[in-house]
């Protein structure tokens, strides 16, 4: 099973994130040579692919402006969503899989609906920091990018 969400593809090239590991994005290029040594890799990215592979954002920074009561209302919609598909289910097999989608974020649907909504907060609130740093690791590049100078 691969792990690749794609960015972008095409014949000789693949830009893609590993699932789960969103602080790198991956740019597999065949048929070019390479310069490799202990701490540097170049690899020369031919024009056509990196006109066509910039035109996707490599990362989602909807979270990063999200005030506490955007995230709170978020995740409650969720959580509401998710307990009212957990009591609809017929039966156990239904319930289970109710239970188990979100509960690595929020934990199990039967938990109480404040336990679900601290667990959600939680995870949001990690997210929105995280997409805060990335955003001014981009802002800090862009003040000291002298190239265009």
């Amino acid at each position: 099973m691969s792990t690749k969400a794609t960015i972008a593809h095409g014949p000789t090239f693949h830009l893609y994130h590993e699932i789960g590991d969103d602080r790198y994005v991956y740019l597999e290029v065949e048929g070019v040579p390479f310069q490799a040594s202990y701490d540097r890799v170049v690899v020369p990215v031919p024009v056509h692919v990196w006109e066509h592979a910039r035109q996707f954002s490599g990362v989602d920074l909807s979270l990063a402006d999200a005030t506490d009561d955007e995230l709170r209302a978020e995740v409650e919609a969720y959580v509401d969503e998710r307990i009212a598909r957990y009591e609809a289910a017929t039966n156990d097999r239904e319930r289970a899989f109710a239970s188990v989608i979100g509960s690595i974020g929020y934990g199990p649907a039967d938990a109480p609906r404040e336990e679900q909504v601290a667990h959600g907060m939680e995870g949001r609130l990690r997210r929105r920091a995280y997409e805060r740093e990335v955003r001014a690791a981009i802002e800090q590049l862009i003040t000291t990018d002298h190239s265009a100078a």
